[in-house]
């Protein structure tokens, strides 16, 4: 099977899904794996400062690119999302200093300034052909990716961004957050949900958050639909179906649906349908 990355496209595109998928679950490899990966990939590292990390708070990335593309690849923390999704570090902060865009949740935006810095630097200096820019992650590397093509379209108009593909993201900011995000950016943000990845549900609506993007739900047999054909009460009869498949599984569904690689697995699946 051939795959071949649309760095144009203006919609869902099934090649780059799957491709941005690869580089989600990629990010979570050791620096060397990450960088044998890529280079078999074609991309060029000669002299860059590709693979972004913080010690202090835990953060990684990847940032590379070509003469059509600009891709970026945040790292998710299972241990992260579950400590911050139901405590006190829930509590939001202003996203920026333009109210009008909202507040985002404090522990995930620390994460993303203690890398931004380096990642703006690395980016221009990647960006010579006016490429377009990819973001990607997987659950908290998702939320990282949300708010980073927030801060480079919404706080920063030279560099626009063309697509962002998430998997299993929690939700990043408030309503009013999620509003000035979709009037913008809504029609090239694609977020993956894998029927009951519990994750897609922290931190919970009542602290005042909410999901931004275009949902990509996989259902309970695998397929995907998107927010336009798929209302709230089939979401929850078919998550009903997949708790009832999973009811001999020593894998709680919630947790085994949040798995990368279950997502890869659908996002194949879909690209060969």
């Amino acid at each position: 099977m051939v795959l071949r990355f649309n760095p144009r496209a203006k919609s869902l595109s099934k090649a780059n899904l799957v491709c941005l998928a690869y580089c989600a679950n990629l990010i979570y490899q050791p620096k060397q794996k990450i960088e044998a990966s890529l280079k078999n990939l074609g991309f060029d590292l000669e002299g860059r400062n590709f693979f972004l990390s913080n010690p202090d708070t835990d953060t990684q990335c990847f940032v590379v690119g070509d003469r059509q593309k600009i891709i970026i690849a945040f790292r998710g923390s299972e241990r992260k999302i579950a400590d911050w999704a139901t405590n006190t570090k829930a509590i939001r902060t202003n996203f920026s200093e333009d109210k009008t865009l909202g507040t985002v949740h404090r522990g995930f935006n620390a994460a993303l300034n203690s890398l931004w810095p380096e990642l703006e630097t690395e980016i221009q200096a990647l960006r010579t052909a006016n490429q377009t820019i990819w973001l990607t992650g997987h659950s908290l590397g998702g939320a990282l990716a949300t708010l980073a093509t927030a801060k480079l379209h919404l706080d920063n108009s030279q560099i626009p961004v063309s697509g962002l593909y998430t998997f299993g993201q929690p939700r990043v900011g408030s309503q009013k957050f999620s509003i000035a995000f979709n009037s913008q950016l809504k029609n090239i943000t694609f977020r993956c949900v894998n029927n009951n990845d519990v994750v897609t549900r922290v931190p919970p609506q009542i602290f005042g958050y909410s999901h931004v993007g275009r949902l990509m739900y996989f259902d309970a047999r695998g397929r995907l639909r998107n927010d336009r054909n798929l209302s709230w009460w089939a979401r929850f009869w078919d998550r009903l179906e997949g708790r009832y498949r999973d009811v001999f599984d020593l894998d709680p569904d919630g947790i085994g649906d949040h798995s990368m690689a279950e997502y890869i697995q659908l996002a194949l699946k879909a690209y060969k349908r």
